[in-house]
């Protein structure tokens, strides 16, 4: 049988050492300073203004999908629970 053509470029080299990586000394994490709860909320306010909301047409796409799944999941779990429940009658003899 013919040898392989492609060969290994780091064959019996010396795998290179990891990186290192400088770690900060345990309790040194930077920590925010507190605020009090008027800047806080003031805060949360500046952040939520930032945030892209979804359109009323998203919205009522999403909705309609969860409430669909709902009752998809509850007529699932319906038909899986009466199934159950009529294989363990019929199987300890308690079916008329």
């Amino acid at each position: 049988m013919p040898k392989s053509k492609n060969k290994r470029k780091n064959a019996g080299k010396k795998p290179a050492a990891a990186p290192v990586v400088a770690t900060s000394p345990a309790g040194s994490e930077s920590v925010a300073p507190k605020v009090g709860p008027i800047k806080y909320v003031g805060q949360v306010r500046q952040e939520a203004r930032r945030v892209v909301w979804p359109g009323w047409p998203e919205v009522w796409k999403t909705t309609i999908l969860v409430m669909l799944l709902f009752v998809l999941m509850g007529v699932f779990f319906f038909i899986v629970d009466w199934a159950l429940a009529n294989i363990v009658q019929l199987v300890l003899g308690l079916g008329d």
